[in-house]
């Protein structure tokens, strides 16, 4: 092999690794191997690995290495581990623990000397999940004054205006944090309006005033 064309190869090898390390079949690996080294316009039979495999930053694993035989479909056994820990990675991701919030008991919507949340509501008038979201914060911020203002919190609203629940409330708030930036959902057991959403709720509703 030319050191053009070994070049060529050290260029490919993070791509064909990715794609490779896809499969959990040894028989289709090497398949999609050859196929892939077959594109380079070059014989697969003239890739010589050191017996430890060419690394790649992008993969984090082993990729695949042809030992000089005149067999391409010889794959280093190295690949098997590569593969297996790719996909207890993707399983990992996967299973993510969602947390299962419950509504905070014992909250005051009718505070003396203070307006009670469901006349705060009718004030106000939210039409969308976004600012039903805000208006609870709003309110547990801005007139119970609360220090630290949490998922259960908001679903504690939800309940005491009738609300139907979002399916995840977590995600819920921090859309309306991405989309509008009414709230600061970065730490979520103490969620906080923003500025641009105390002004929002203070001179932007109801809608149609």
């Amino acid at each position: 092999m030319g050191d053009q064309e070994f070049d060529k190869l050290l260029d490919s090898m993070p791509r064909i690794a990715e794609a490779i390390n896809a499969f959990t079949s040894e028989d289709v690996q090497r398949q999609a191997f050859e196929a892939l080294v077959g594109t380079l316009n070059f014989p697969s039979e003239g890739i010589v690995g050191s017996g430890q495999g060419f690394t790649t930053e992008e993969s984090g694993s082993a990729a695949i290495t042809a030992v000089s035989d005149g067999d391409s479909n010889h794959v280093a056994e190295n690949i098997e581990p590569a593969v297996e820990s790719n996909a207890i990675e993707r399983k990992r991701r996967k299973a993510k623990p969602k947390r299962n919030w419950t509504a905070v008991k014992d909250i005051g919507f009718r505070p003396e000397g203070k307006t009670p949340f469901k006349d705060f509501i009718e004030e106000k008038q939210p039409k969308t999940i976004d600012e039903k979201g805000l208006l609870a914060v709003y309110y547990f911020e801005q007139i119970l004054e609360l220090e630290e203002i949490g998922v259960g919190h908001v679903m504690a609203a939800y309940k005491e205006a009738t609300w139907r629940n979002p399916t995840n409330p977590e995600n819920s708030l921090q859309a309306t944090s991405s989309r509008h930036h009414w709230l600061d959902t970065s730490n979520m057991r103490i969620i906080k309006t923003t500025q641009r959403g105390r002004d929002f709720v203070e001179h932007d509703m109801p809608a149609n005033k």
